[in-house]
């Protein structure tokens, strides 16, 4: 059998989700952080689920939900891309 997905207060408003939750009922917050990588058509994608702490991706380096969501900020911004490619 699957394991359970741990759960987190939600990261905005700290209100516990129930378990098939997938976002904040008062707030509208996704309540699991993770990947952005979602799969299509011609890729497999991630989607692995991170730690609500997670700025970018542990399984495969993409930035996380919550990032893109701006729920938390990366410590280095762009930080998987090469530093050429960073024009902030």
């Amino acid at each position: 059998m699957g394991e359970k997905p741990e759960l987190y207060p939600c990261i905005r408003c700290g209100r516990m989700p129930d378990e098939k939750d997938r976002y904040c009922i008062d707030c509208g917050a996704p309540v699991q952080n993770r990947c952005s990588d979602e799969p299509g058509i011609l890729r497999k994608g991630c989607t692995f689920v991170n730690p609500p702490t997670a700025a970018y991706c542990a399984k495969c380096g993409e930035p996380t939900i919550y990032q893109l969501n701006g729920l938390i900020h990366p410590m280095y911004p762009g930080g998987n891309k090469p530093a050429f490619l960073n024009f902030n």
